[in-house]
C-alpha cells in the first residue's frame, strides 16, 4: 500500500509538469516524470478529488490537463 505522503508528493509532480507544459496523456506523464503508471493514476486520482485536474479520452488514450481544453476558447 502506497503512503498518501508519497500520492500528494507526487500529484504536486503530475500538477507542475501539466502546468509548464499543457495537456498530456498518461504514457507521457509516466515517462516524462519516471513514475510508474499505479503512481500516476494515483496522483491523478488525488487531483480529480480535488477538482484540480480534467480528464478526457483521445483515440482511445487518456488525457489530463489541468484547465478544460475542450470549453477553452481563444
Amino acid at each position: 500500500m502506497m503512503e498518501k505522503t508519497k500520492i500528494g508528493v507526487n500529484a504536486g509532480k503530475v500538477w507542475r509538469i501539466l502546468n509548464e507544459k499543457g495537456e498530456l496523456s498518461m504514457f507521457d506523464l509516466c515517462r516524462d516524470l519516471g513514475l510508474t503508471f499505479e503512481d500516476v493514476v494515483l496522483a491523478i486520482g488525488w487531483l480529480a478529488r480535488e477538482n484540480k485536474i480534467f480528464l478526457r479520452k483521445r483515440d482511445e488514450m487518456l488525457f489530463a490537463s489541468i484547465e478544460n481544453i475542450e470549453f477553452t476558447f481563444g
